[in-house]
């Protein structure tokens, strides 16, 4: 939950977007952390296959 509550305050304090209420912020923390979470592990997994395809000449 703390990674979470990381890239969600890296994200609000980098973009300038308004901050939750209170009782929403731990929505927007599962819902904004939860993307930028998933879209880094995505970009790591697709480098990785990238380099791994690139190193086996194919």
């Amino acid at each position: 939950m703390k990674l979470l509550a990381w890239l969600t305050e890296t994200f609000i304090a980098t973009f300038g977007i308004t901050r939750p209420r209170p009782e929403q912020q731990r929505t927007a923390q599962f819902l904004i952390g939860g993307f930028l979470l998933a879209v880094i592990l995505l970009v790591a997994a697709v480098t990785t296959f990238l380099l791994f395809e690139i190193h086996a000449g194919h």
